[in-house]
């Protein structure tokens, strides 16, 4: 029963490890990792991320930033990297993320080629045609897209949102090298888009972790439709604790509130957090993005 017992936790202990990454950049107005120990050299241009926040993640424009990873995989050892991206141009190759040697086998690099009728090749380089891996897929402009790859045993994944793009099964990986650049492939940059939390993973993550991973990460999407400039009294009573707005007619929907329904408080949160006080005077300075309103009812004075 006790060796049943200490397996159990092992694997559960493993299980959760799987999904914690070896290096993490989450560029939240910084180039340095969430540790502080290792940073990406060149200019910082911090723009809004995937949920709206200011400076919280970094725009490449014909630019490279590069770093040295010190747990970047070698060899062939398993490894899953994934990050967030917005292409602010599609008509020409962005170069997403590499590292490693300019030789047969020892690259590993992730590329999305240009577009055409909406359609454009996704490539993970490993340097030589028969080393590289490409699946066709649609893509637009300025749509945040989270890609992850993996790799374990010969066997390479792509995954896009997280859903499986393409295995390949037979490619040799023997990754050499511990400078991660983004924006080039080697030493050719080519790019033009936001990126976003970057993770580094040194095992290769399951289906369904990946897929979590996209899940619990991805923008709400149920915020992106904005409230009226007209709020019905019943409704504004009856609303859940998590309200949809938009933050260019938010000011406008929170006046409706408060000649319909009396005195009340405002709270706007962003990725859990609160950025705004009581009753959101400035809320029309907020950036576009995606937002939680909070409104609760001030006790009546008697």
């Amino acid at each position: 029963m006790k060796k049943l017992l200490l397996t159990l936790m092992f694997v559960s202990f493993l299980s959760t490890n799987a999904q914690n990454p070896v290096q993490e950049f989450n560029f939240d107005g910084t180039l340095s990792n969430t540790d502080n120990t290792i940073s990406f050299l060149g200019a910082p241009n911090f723009v809004n991320d995937r949920m709206g926040v200011a400076k919280g993640a970094q725009r490449l424009t014909s630019k490279a930033l590069q770093g040295v990873v010190g747990d970047l995989p070698q060899g062939n050892k398993p490894r899953t990297i994934s990050i967030w991206v917005k292409f602010n141009a599609i008509n020409s190759v962005n170069y997403i993320l590499g590292y490693g040697t300019a030789l047969s086998t020892q690259y590993f690099g992730l590329v999305q080629q240009s577009a055409s009728s909406g359609n454009s090749d996704l490539s993970l380089v490993g340097w030589g045609d028969a080393n590289n891996m490409i699946v066709s897929v649609p893509l637009q402009k300025e749509v945040w897209y989270q890609y992850s790859v993996t790799y374990e045993g010969n066997i390479s994944k792509l995954y896009r949102n997280g859903e499986l793009l393409k295995t390949v099964e037979g490619i040799p990986r023997s990754t050499k090298g511990y400078i991660l650049r983004l924006g080039s492939i080697n030493s050719t940059v080519g790019i033009n888009a936001d990126v976003d939390d970057l993770r580094i993973y040194s095992v290769a993550m399951t289906d369904e972790q990946v897929m979590e991973s996209y899940n619990s990460s991805k923008p709400t999407a149920a915020i992106e439709n904005a409230v009226t400039n007209t709020v019905k009294k019943n409704a504004a009573l009856t609303a859940p604790a998590k309200t949809t707005i938009a933050a260019k007619t938010a000011t406008s929907a929170v006046s409706a509130i408060e000649s319909n329904t009396g005195s009340k408080n405002v709270e706007v949160f962003s990725q859990g957090k609160k950025i705004m006080g009581s009753n959101a005077s400035n809320i029309a300075d907020l950036p576009e993005g995606t937002y939680l309103l909070k409104i609760t009812t001030n006790p009546s004075k008697k």
